[in-house]
């Protein structure tokens, strides 16, 4: 008969073996683990890709009034689909007012479709919102949105939301989706997001952190500098140049809110071209600029304090029947004057004192409740 092991001999060989399989399924589950929670913390531009893979169209939403830099973000973005397989189109939830956002579009090429009750969507299946503050559009859910980019934050819960609150624009966010996607960007691409980042910073006033500064770096070695140049030395006609010099002598300050009154103007964009110029003077972030237009009181209002939102403070301050519209960084609200258009003569400046009165105090509330 063969000799047998030695009873400890054979108890450990077999506790040695039993704690090599037991370790092998640790690790083994350590990794399955790993595995797994590599799978849930997917990148947003990983995030991104999968929530419009598939999609035959998708709609780039940008606000009505809409910055350069959302503009900017859109042809970003649409530049990711395509690299996706994924056609894109531009569409906006209003009028591009804002006469440097009318040259951003011609000189960029962007196709821009103003929505009108939602049918000029109806061909895409689905939907982003770019830029802006605040809620995020429904569109009736024609096509539903999928998806929010933006450098604000926002509440959504039901939709994939790409917020760097780091950034100062959301250029900025949408060229790190870009450089994590590895996709190197076209001429066009890359100096139309490194515009936006600078108009959506002020020209790096406002920026949040390094984040800016890093995503300009990237675009830098992209991006036709000459044609940024151009595009920051816009001319001012001599009726704007006017109502300029009227909205600073006329300003009140409360806090880091600027309100003036210029009376009747030529445009609603040289509204907003006085209220960006408010934004300049030292210790003003948020600046509203009124006049009369056409029988109606228009308000234009710029926030760059990323705590304070331009559209809230339009909405608070006038009635929810009247016209308002934009985001958080810009908005626009009309307030008709309806019977009052009527009154001429001695009547007329006194209905102008009340008017600026009125109009003042309404914004002023506004703001400090915001």
């Amino acid at each position: 008969m063969a000799a047998g092991l030695p009873v400890e001999n054979a108890a450990t060989i077999a506790l040695t073996a039993l704690a090599l399989l037991l370790s092998g399924g640790i690790v083994m589950y350590a990794i399955q683990s790993q595995e797994a929670d590599t799978t849930a913390e997917e990148s947003p531009v990983d995030s991104l890709r999968t929530t419009v893979a598939g999609q035959n169209r998708v709609a780039l939403v940008v606000p009505e009034g809409a910055s350069i830099d959302a503009l900017a973000a859109a042809v970003g973005l649409q530049a990711l689909c395509k690299e996706w397989g994924v056609a894109a189109r531009v569409l906006a939830e209003g009028d591009v007012t804002e006469e440097d956002g009318k040259a951003f579009c011609n000189i960029f090429d962007v196709d821009l479709t103003v929505l009108e009750d939602g049918t000029e969507s109806s061909n895409c299946d689905a939907a982003i919102a770019i830029g802006g503050g605040g809620a995020v559009p429904r569109l009736s859910n024609n096509p539903p949105v999928v998806a929010v980019v933006r450098h604000r934050p926002t509440a959504e819960e039901n939709i994939l939301t790409v917020t760097r609150t780091d950034d100062g624009a959301t250029s900025t966010t949408v060229t790190e989706l870009v450089r994590e996607a590895g996709l190197v960007p076209d001429q066009r691409v890359a100096t139309a997001l490194l515009y936006g980042i600078r108009a959506g910073t002020r020209e790096f006033r406002r920026a949040n952190g390094r984040n800016d500064y890093d995503a300009a770096g990237f675009l830098h070695a992209y991006a036709d500098l000459g044609r940024i140049e151009d595009l920051r030395s816009p001319g001012v006609s001599g009726d704007t140049f006017d109502m300029l010099g009227d909205a600073i002598a006329n300003r009140e300050r409360r806090a880091s809110f600027a309100v003036t009154n210029v009376g009747a103007v030529p445009s609603v964009s040289a509204l907003e071209e006085a209220s960006d110029s408010l934004l300049r003077l030292e210790g003003v972030s948020t600046a509203a600029v009124f006049g009369l237009y056409e029988e109606t009181i228009v308000v234009s209002c710029r926030a760059e304090d990323v705590r304070t939102s331009a559209v809230d403070i339009l909405t608070a301050a006038f009635d929810a029947s009247e016209t308002t519209g934009g985001n958080a960084d810009a908005a626009t609200a009309r307030v008709p004057l309806g019977i009052f258009a009527r009154v001429e003569g001695e009547h007329e400046e006194t209905l102008d004192a009340l008017i600026d009165a009125s109009t003042r105090k309404a914004l002023f509330s506004a703001f400090e409740q915001s």
